[in-house]
């Protein structure tokens, strides 16, 4: 829905950082944009999306802990669903591959959340969901989610900032430097896939 139909122009990066620097001007931006990420993950909006917007308002470093912060929350009110629903429902009306990311949550626990936090192999609030139906400890998701989450966070902001930069100041460096970081962020994320798939049977 968001991306196909009408409700995409709602959160077009844009119009979202438009009301973003509205808010930041008050002087209870932290608690709104805590908000923003609940309400956020309530309703299934990307969440590098909303990391986006924040450190392109913020800057990277308060952006950068803004959005650590709003993406925790967000985390424990769509885990606590999981929670409520259990495990029972999820496998019942959960795709395949949702069910698969329950096994693997299930089966490697603190490894498997720091790994999904670091690859999008699914919707950030429905990983969310799986991991509480999964049985995950709130120790181990909320570790977990906290440290997968930051370094995505670091590259986004330094992404963010560095394409801000080249637009403002286009030249051969910034825009090398904005190859380089989408080229690292891709060879990492490869990786972890790998890892998070585990070793391949023969045959």
């Amino acid at each position: 829905a968001w991306r196909y139909t009408p409700l995409a122009g709602v959160i077009d990066f844009d119009t979202m950082s438009n009301y973003a620097e509205q808010i930041a001007q008050s002087p209870f931006a932290p608690l709104a944009v805590m908000l923003a990420y609940v309400i956020g993950g309530l309703l299934v909006v990307p969440v590098t999306l909303l990391i986006g917007v924040t450190a392109a308002v913020f800057g990277p470093l308060l952006g950068g802990a803004y959005a650590l912060a709003g993406a925790l929350l967000s985390a424990c009110a769509t885990y606590a669903i999981g929670r409520h629903l259990g495990h029972d429902a999820l496998r019942r009306f959960a795709g395949r591959r949702l069910n698969r990311l329950s096994q693997r949550l299930g089966r490697r626990g603190l490894l498997a959340m720091v790994i999904v936090r670091l690859l999008p192999i699914a919707p950030y609030s429905m990983v969310n969901v799986v991991a509480g139906a999964s049985h995950i400890g709130w120790r181990d998701f909320l570790l977990g989610t906290a440290i997968g989450m930051a370094p995505g966070i670091v590259a986004i902001a330094l992404f963010v900032d560095r394409a801000v930069v080249a637009i403002r100041h286009p030249g051969p460096m910034t825009f090398a430097t904005l190859i380089a970081i989408v080229a690292l962020l891709a060879m990492v994320g490869w990786m972890l896939r790998r890892q998070l798939d585990g070793p391949q049977s023969p045959g």
